[in-house]
């Protein structure tokens, strides 16, 4: 399954230059192992998507309720797959 996720500029920046391998989400989504995550770069000063975007790949996931993780969190590895970088605001 592929979810569609806003993502700061700041954190963007760090998924893109591999600095950034976790997403810790609400899972209101029901994600799993090998779901595919579109990240896309959010303004929050704009309010507006920038037009760039990371496609990741789940390739591990810790479900709420585990290792103290409180049970509506999901702890998420994600690899990088493709991005587009190209478009600006």
């Amino acid at each position: 399954m592929r979810h569609d996720l806003k993502i700061w500029p700041q954190q963007f920046m760090a998924v893109l230059g591999d600095q950034k391998k976790h997403e810790v989400r609400v899972n209101d989504r029901d994600f799993r192992e090998s779901d595919e995550i579109m990240l896309k770069e959010w303004d929050p000063n704009t309010k507006s998507y920038t037009g760039r975007h990371i496609l990741t790949k789940v390739t591990n996931l810790t479900e709420g309720g585990t290792f103290g993780l409180p049970k509506n969190l999901v702890v998420m590895t994600i690899q990088v797959q493709w991005w587009d970088v190209s478009a600006t605001a």
